[in-house]
């Protein structure tokens, strides 16, 4: 397939996800339709991308053609934490680049990608699962469950490019994941917003994820420890003043 008929096929996918998105949560969202279409259309999108990476053999990837869902699933879940009308609206504006960016490129092996969607989706998947914890009363093993699992799946694709072995990769992705699960357990105890406890958590494993990341390609020095330690508090106090510090109830 011609770059160029791809490239029409990502702005089709991304301004899809708005339309799909608005047409069934406007002006509430209504579940039992908006979650039934959304999984038809990461499926069809899913679908579409193993189609075109398979064409492109060299390409083929299990692990980088999941990123791509990944992305969606937790960025559809952050749709739901948006209060108002208008800042859905703009959501989704936000959302259509940035899904034309990651579909467009799908299947490519360039590390700064690479980085850029974990991240993304990393802070997404924490924000949603804090969000959801606080709003949706579930048992709290589900939700310890579900960050072990999710956590682990989401770094172990962003390892898979790493010259390693894949037991070194599943290592270092369960380790993480375990990590996760009981950092979110603990700091569900501070009387804290829900989004500042996803920051904080999000800032440790970022250091933790980009730490290890480094060691296995045998580039880590004591000056990318202090500088990723550096980034992850200055985000961590940039974000946390614009963050509400209201008592949970």
């Amino acid at each position: 397939m011609p770059y160029r008929v791809h490239l029409i096929i990502s702005a089709v996918i991304a301004i899809s996800f708005l339309v799909i998105t608005q047409i069934f949560a406007s002006p509430l969202p209504v579940f039992r339709f908006l979650v039934p279409a959304f999984l038809a259309y990461v499926i069809a999108v899913a679908g579409y991308n193993r189609w075109y990476l398979k064409a492109k053999k060299e390409q083929w990837n299990i692990w980088v053609w999941l990123r791509l869902p990944l992305f969606l699933f937790t960025w559809f879940g952050l749709f739901f934490l948006v209060p108002s009308g208008l800042g859905r609206g703009l959501f989704l504006l936000v959302s259509l680049p940035i899904i034309f960016f990651f579909e467009s490129l799908v299947g490519n092996t360039g590390q700064q990608l690479g980085w850029n969607e974990f991240l993304l989706t990393l802070a997404a998947l924490m924000l949603t699962l804090f969000g959801f914890s606080y709003y949706f009363q579930l048992p709290g093993v589900l939700y310890l469950l579900i960050v072990f699992v999710s956590v682990a799946v989401v770094v172990r694709s962003s390892l898979e490019l790493v010259p390693h072995d894949p037991i070194v990769k599943w290592v270092a992705s369960l380790a993480l994941g375990l990590f996760a699960t009981e950092l979110f357990w603990a700091v569900s105890f501070l009387p804290l917003h829900y989004s500042a406890l996803a920051i904080f958590t999000f800032n440790v494993l970022y250091v933790l994820w980009i730490i290890y990341y480094h060691y296995l390609y045998r580039t880590l020095t004591a000056k990318q420890v202090q500088f990723h330690l550096v980034l992850a508090l200055l985000l961590a106090l940039v974000m946390l003043m614009s963050t509400p510090w209201s008592i949970q109830s």
